[in-house]
C-alpha cells in the first residue's frame, strides 16, 4: 500500500472562507509535490501519493511520486488538518509572543483601517495567509488605495494582525512537535530566505548567525509554546533578527511546513538549501522552470 499524504497548502485560504485563486492553487501544487520527501522510512518515490490542490505537469518534477490533485479517502499525513485552524491564528501568535516578550513591539489586532496610527513602515497580515498573500504594506498614514485594500481584508476576515516593519538582519525558523503537556523535538534554528517584503523564498539549513542568547531565547519559546496551542503535530515557529539585534517572533505556523521538507531533504540528500527562486550554478532541481516563475532546487 503507498503512503498517502494530503499535501493541502490551500488549507489557510480555506479556513479564511475562500479559495485560491486557479494560478496560485496551480503554482502551490508543484512546491505541494515536494511533501513526497516527508513519507516516513525509506520508501521509495513509487511507494508514495502526494494529492495537492490543483492538478500540476508531473513532467517537471525530478523525483518520482504519484501526484494526484484533490483530497484523499484517507491519509496517512496531512499538511495541515482542519483542527490546527485555531493555532495557525497569527492573532494568537502576536498574543504568545507578546505575553513571553519575544513579540514583534507594537504588534496587535486591528478592526478597522482607523487604527493604522504607525509613523512609519508597517504591514497588516489577515489571521490566515501564506507566502506573503493577504497582507498590505504601508508606510504611516494609509494612501486611499491602501485604505480600500485593508477595507476589503478586514471584509473578509474581521480583523487584521498590524506590525511596524522592522529592517532585519536575518530570519529564521523552528521546527517542533507540539504535544499538549508532553516534551517533544524541537530542531535547530534554521535560516529563511526571504525578498525585501518578506515573501518567503527558500530554507537554508546553515546554522543562522544568532547569538548563544538569542537561540536560547527562541528554543526556550518554542519549547514553551507547544503546550499553550490547541493543537498536536508539527509547527513551525518564524522569527527575525532586527539590524539592531532584537529578536522577535512574527508567526506560529502549526502545520508542517518546507522547514520539515528542508530537513527530510537534508536526511536523506545531505543538502543545506531549498530554493525557490532561480536555481544557482550547481543547484539540484527538483521542479524545473518554464518562465512561469515556478521552480524548486535544492543544493
Amino acid at each position: 500500500m503507498p503512503f498517502v499524504i494530503h499535501a493541502n497548502l490551500d488549507a489557510e485560504a480555506r479556513w479564511a472562507g475562500g479559495a485560491l485563486p486557479a494560478r496560485v492553487a496551480e503554482r502551490v501544487s508543484y512546491y505541494a509535490a515536494l511533501a513526497a520527501f516527508l513519507a516516513h522510512g525509506e520508501l521509495s518515490g513509487d511507494d508514495v501519493e502526494v494529492w495537492v490542490p490543483a492538478a500540476i505537469d508531473e513532467r517537471r518534477l525530478t523525483f518520482a511520486a504519484g501526484i494526484y490533485p484533490g483530497a484523499p479517502p484517507e491519509a496517512d499525513l496531512v499538511w495541515a488538518p482542519d483542527a490546527a485552524k485555531a493555532a495557525n491564528d497569527r492573532r494568537l501568535a502576536t498574543r504568545l509572543a507578546a505575553e513571553a516578550g519575544i513579540g514583534v513591539p507594537g504588534a496587535r489586532a486591528i478592526a478597522s483601517v482607523d487604527e493604522i496610527d504607525l509613523p512609519g513602515p508597517w504591514v497588516a497580515k489577515a489571521p490566515w495567509t501564506t507566502a506573503g498573500r493577504d497582507r498590505c504594506h504601508g508606510d504611516g498614514a494609509p494612501t486611499g488605495e491602501q485604505r480600500t485594500r485593508i477595507s476589503r481584508l478586514l471584509a473578509q476576515f474581521g480583523s487584521l494582525v498590524l506590525e511596524p516593519w522592522l529592517p532585519r538582519a536575518f530570519d529564521v525558523g523552528v521546527c517542533a512537535i507540539a504535544v499538549p503537556g508532553l516534551a517533544g523535538q524541537v530542531s535547530p534554528p534554521h535560516g529563511l530566505v526571504t525578498d525585501a517584503r518578506g515573501t518567503f523564498l527558500g530554507i537554508d539549513l546553515a546554522p543562522p548567525p544568532l547569538s548563544a542568547e538569542q537561540r536560547a531565547r527562541l528554543e526556550a519559546f518554542v519549547r514553551d509554546v507547544r503546550a499553550q496551542l490547541p493543537y498536536a503535530g508539527p509547527i513551525a515557529v518564524d522569527g527575525f533578527v532586527t539590524t539592531d539585534g532584537q529578536l522577535c517572533v512574527c508567526e506560529i505556523n502549526a502545520r508542517f511546513s518546507f522547514g520539515w521538507v528542508a530537513r527530510a531533504l537534508a536526511r536523506r540528500h545531505g543538502i543545506e538549501k531549498l530554493g525557490f527562486s532561480a536555481p544557482p550554478p550547481g543547484a539540484h532541481v527538483l521542479v524545473e522552470p518554464r518562465g512561469d516563475g515556478i521552480c524548486a532546487w535544492m543544493m
